[in-house]
């Protein structure tokens, strides 16, 4: 494997402060069925479930193939298809068990409001009543207090920010309060704490990317804005909960057709945000996840790729307790046109001393120029580079131990 392999899947030690940390990362059986995106994925008991989805490089594949991931064995079986055909985008959510799995588009390319419950005791599918609201794809959905939520998404109409209770008990749907941000599709989801959190998303179609977070309490049936997600507005991001954190990460922004990496952490009770180590996967949008007992499962995906690569996340490993934090490194002028410069002076002492290299990879990962550190600043000539997005990484003992995007002009 040679450098600028090791560089993009950072698949070694991750170095902070003078302490090496286990990788929190943690490479799995790759995925049953084929490579995809957009698809949906759950957990029930100590099983998780992944499928559906589609492929659109060349020619719209779309899946309706159900399959279960067991850890104890780190196996894939494949279990019975979707009950309602083949479908991609669609939303999900898990009550007492029971997975329930709905909306998205069909094969024909219309929206759909069907839903269906998996009964993992009988690996069957069942349809349930329909979505209400306005059939679409791309919406997020979460569960709290034995009610599955659903909301937001792509409709004929545009983007939406309509929000419905589904209560299992009643085989029913009402209407909540609908979220108070911006109208969004391809959003991120997850339940803690008994409160549901939303965030991230566009805002329209192709673009307008997102980073805001809203908390919901079905007791009140209000919705609360926390802080931003991060610090990059994205969509078709990724998220879960564990350990009572939120986390969410990879994601692109449209606009500029950017994936990225990176991964936030949550602290809901210092409503808080902070970087923690990357997904050592290819950066991506569409990554989909699921967790079991207190580790989270990520994996499928696109970067215009199609991906069936599949990782754990093991919080206990992850490197979120740092004091130090990640290393600091700051480039400007950013967008650039002639040169910029790289500032290190508050990167650890010990990565400089012992040796830190700065690698600048184009958006297809061509490894374009390196140097070592050798004083406090670093200019980088890219007179010559093609105007773009380009992704500079921070080599310690020949792992990234951080990685930025730099935009020329």
């Amino acid at each position: 494997m040679n450098r600028a392999h090791i560089l993009l899947y950072t698949l070694l030690f991750f170095f902070v402060g003078g302490n090496v940390f286990a990788d929190s990362w943690v490479k799995k059986q790759n995925f049953g069925g084929d490579a995809r995106h957009r698809s949906t994925a759950f957990s029930i008991g100590n099983k998780g479930y992944m499928g559906l989805g589609h492929i659109n490089a060349i020619s719209n594949i779309l899946y309706e193939d159900i399959w279960e991931y067991d850890p104890a064995s780190n196996t894939w079986t494949q279990k019975a298809n979707y009950g309602g055909g083949l479908n991609y985008h669609a939303a999900c959510f898990v009550v007492d068990n029971i997975a329930y799995v709905g909306t998205g588009r069909i094969l024909s390319g219309d929206y759909t409001t069907e839903f269906y419950r998996y009964d993992v005791g009988t690996n069957t599918w069942t349809a349930v009543a329909n979505f209400p609201g306005p059939a679409r794809r791309g919406a997020i959905a979460f569960a709290v207090g034995g009610k599955g939520y659903v909301g937001t998404g792509q409709t004929l109409a545009g983007v939406s920010k309509d929000f419905y209770e589904y209560d299992p008990a009643l085989d029913s749907w009402s209407t909540v309060a609908q979220l108070p941000g911006a109208a969004r599709t391809s959003a991120v989801a997850f339940e803690l704490n008994d409160k549901g959190y939303v965030g991230t998303g566009g805002s329209s179609t192709w673009g307008n990317s997102l980073n805001d977070f809203w908390e919901y309490t079905p007791s009140t049936n209000l919705w609360i804005q926390k802080a931003n997600v991060g610090t990059t507005p994205r969509m078709e991001a990724t998220g879960f909960s564990v350990y009572g954190k939120g986390f969410i990460g990879t994601g692109d922004d449209q606009s500029s057709g950017t994936n990225y990496n990176d991964f936030w952490e949550y602290d809901p009770t210092t409503n808080t945000w902070v970087q923690i180590q990357d997904f050592f996967g290819m950066a991506r949008r569409y990554l989909v996840a699921f967790t079991i007992g207190n580790s989270a499962y990520v994996g499928l995906g696109t970067n215009g790729t199609n991906f069936k690569d599949f990782w754990e996340f093991d919080y206990l490993l992850s490197d979120n307790e740092l004091e130090d934090g990640l290393p600091q490194v700051t480039t400007y002028p950013n967008p650039a046109t002639d040169y910029f410069t790289v500032d290190f002076s508050n990167i650890p002492e010990q990565m400089k001393s012992n040796g830190c290299e700065f690698q600048l990879f184009s958006a297809t990962g061509q490894l374009l120029t390196s140097a070592d550190f050798i004083s406090s600043n670093l200019q980088v000539n890219v007179e010559s580079f093609e105007r773009g997005v380009y992704f500079y990484h921070l080599v310690y003992n020949s792992a990234s131990v951080k990685v930025g995007k730099i935009i020329l002009n």
